[in-house]
């Protein structure tokens, strides 16, 4: 039976097209919001194709092939898709989420460690921070409403850069200035490659716009000045041992611009993704008050400020973060470009061919989930969660490819869940009902704006 007939609470999400996007289509649509495009039939279909000139689309939506294509095949598949690379490269440039290979390993073999979750400790003190920072700046905006998607960007970025750049490196004015620049490039940037969808040559240039490469250079510009400014020793671990990291011949493995992109993408990888989870997640306690009364009686068990041992309780926040990222994921498109010929179920793949996979669509997708578009936190409880079957699930990607900062994000945003909700109340707006909106990350469409009042 329909989830709104049994009475479950149904979140918002755009209404499926109804047909598969022509190519036309596919163009002028896929400027705008990515989820749009999909049909009713996407969210049942194993494997859907699209032909473009000279090329195929291929979104895998089905587990088992997900698994061999992604982590199976991941030498084949493990370059971003050109749409990725195009739409990312004027703000990361050749960092770790784009760079493939050889270049990939090598420095993920720096970055991975440093985020580790033997780790995890020595950053807990930023997230509890930030947290109360943000908690302190709400308080003093209630009673009213307070567009909670801009705060959370300004307040897990400053995270990532007190971890980068230390105490003196990570100005409040700075965190809010690298959230609302890249909230412009987002805004500006073209998410579909239009020169790739007509077949023309890869080299030539990006068609990105001037407000896209604005907010770009300001972007890369603030980390170039935040850089210079934070000498070795400053009491940035993160910063040290990227600096640190050296290759066989005695030379800087990053330096230069080099050294840029990947900051650029610690930043924004590290900041954007907490920043979306939390923001949804924060609306669906808001609209949904049994799951709020629980994560809250959950909370009131903590000390007054919790720490990085004590977090291991929370068993139903866990599991509202992990349904808010399956009902809004924060990447929710994970693109691929063939290196080499392959076959996928009866299409054949050349090299330059695309492969998705659509965590938005896998995550709603009526086989594997109860009740796909219903809000039921229940579902990833322990018991339940061990019956759901494999790659159904992949919030930080999935595959060799998987974010390094998986468990780095998953504990700062309990933290921030901590720290807000305890001190605050959040409440949805008369008539307002927020708009997923996809183009780099799934966002929501003007912002969140809640109700917040302190709590009594």
């Amino acid at each position: 039976m329909d989830a709104h007939a049994l009475g479950l609470p149904v979140p918002p999400m755009p209404p499926p097209a109804a047909r598969p996007p022509s190519f036309l289509r596919l163009v002028l649509g896929g400027r705008g919001d990515l989820l749009s495009l999909f049909p009713a039939e996407a969210y049942r279909r194993q494997v859907m194709s699209f032909r473009l000139p000279g090329r195929l689309v291929l979104v895998l939506n089905h587990p088992e092939v997900v698994r061999e294509v992604f982590v199976g095949r991941h030498d084949t598949y493990q370059r971003k898709s050109r749409f990725m690379e195009r739409a990312l490269a004027p703000v990361i440039g050749d960092s770790l989420f784009i760079n493939h290979g050889a270049v990939w390993a090598e420095r993920r073999a720096v970055i991975g460690p440093e985020l580790h979750p033997a780790k995890l400790e020595r950053f807990h003190p930023l997230f509890l921070r930030a947290a109360e920072e943000l908690a302190e700046d709400l308080a003093r905006a209630a009673p009213g409403p307070v567009e909670l998607s801009a705060a959370l960007a300004a307040a897990t970025a400053r995270v990532v850069m007190l971890a980068l750049f230390g105490e003196r490196g990570a100005r409040r004015a700075d965190a809010a200035a690298l959230a609302g620049a890249f909230a412009a490039y987002q805004a500006a940037a073209e998410n579909l490659d239009l020169f790739h969808l007509l077949g023309l040559p890869a080299w030539l240039p990006s068609p990105q716009g001037r407000a896209a490469r604005r907010a770009a250079q300001a972007i890369r510009g603030l980390i170039a000045r935040l850089l210079a400014a934070t000498p070795p020793g400053a009491g940035a671990p993160l910063l040290e041992a990227v600096r640190a990291a050296r290759r066989p011949d005695g030379a800087p493995l990053l330096a230069g611009e080099a050294l840029v992109d990947e900051v650029a993408m610690l930043l924004l990888a590290g900041s954007e993704t907490a920043a979306n989870a939390l923001t949804w997640t924060l609306y669906l306690l808001a609209a949904h008050p049994e799951a709020e009364r629980r994560v809250r009686e959950e909370l009131a068990a903590l000390p007054a400020a919790p720490g990085a041992d004590t977090l291991a309780p929370l068993v139903f926040t866990r599991a509202v973060l992990q349904e808010a990222m399956r009902l809004y994921p924060p990447v929710a498109v994970l693109s691929r470009q063939a290196l080499g010929p392959d076959r996928i179920r009866r299409w054949s793949v050349r090299p330059g061919d695309t492969v998705l996979c659509v965590p938005w669509l896998l995550h709603r997708h009526a086989m594997w989930w109860e009740h796909p578009h219903a809000f039921l936190p229940e579902r990833f409880l322990p018991e339940a969660a061990r019956r759901q079957p494999k790659f159904t699930y992949m919030p930080f990607g999935l595959g060799p490819r998987v974010c390094a900062g998986a468990a780095f994000g998953m504990a700062e945003m309990q933290v921030f869940l901590a720290v807000l909700l305890r001190r605050l109340a959040f409440s949805v707006p008369e008539g307002f009902a927020p708009r997923p909106f996809c183009r780099l990350t799934l966002r929501a469409a003007g912002g969140m704006p809640l109700r917040v009042a302190p709590r009594r």
